[in-house]
């Protein structure tokens, strides 16, 4: 519902009720074991800087977007959909909270995604997924050969 308003030079002012009730800290929103939550606090144990290749000194246009809340986005859209499509994720950050939360409000395009994808994170992905599953084995103890046993009984 749309309120008008007069301020002291009489021009009108438009007021929006549900302006102001969305909080600024998405973490209010979100469930102390929600999945996004976990996932940023398993990242943060994780030197992501290594992975990305050194991006070019920022000269002119737009303040570049954080690479590593950019990397943590991809990585979580991937972990919850399987295989996201890049417009699903420029989507998904502006209107899914948690994708709110892990890039700070920001909304990146799907070209964005597509640069950073090609050539900040390159041929890193591989190192980056070697190194997840090693931290989670090693802070877990996962035993592998437990793992590949019930593989080999879902697969028979």
């Amino acid at each position: 519902m749309v309120l008008f308003s007069c301020d002291e030079k009489h021009y009108p002012k438009i007021f929006y009720r549900k302006t102001g009730r969305f909080a600024n800290l998405f973490s209010d929103f979100l469930d102390i074991s929600d999945p996004v939550l976990v996932f940023d606090e398993f990242m943060e144990g994780i030197d992501l800087e290594k992975y990305l290749k050194v991006l070019p000194e920022h000269k002119l246009g737009r303040i570049r977007y954080n690479p590593v809340n950019m990397l943590k986005t991809v990585l979580f859209g991937f972990m919850q959909e399987g295989y996201i499509s890049l417009r699903s994720l420029q989507d998904s950050c502006r209107v899914n909270i948690r994708y709110m939360y892990l890039m700070d409000h920001e909304t990146p395009s799907y070209r964005t995604f597509s640069y950073f994808i090609t050539n900040v994170l390159g041929s890193s992905i591989e190192d980056i997924f070697y190194d997840i599953n090693r931290i989670l084995f090693e802070k877990e103890q996962v035993d592998l050969n437990h793992v590949y046993f019930l593989l080999y009984l879902l697969i028979k």
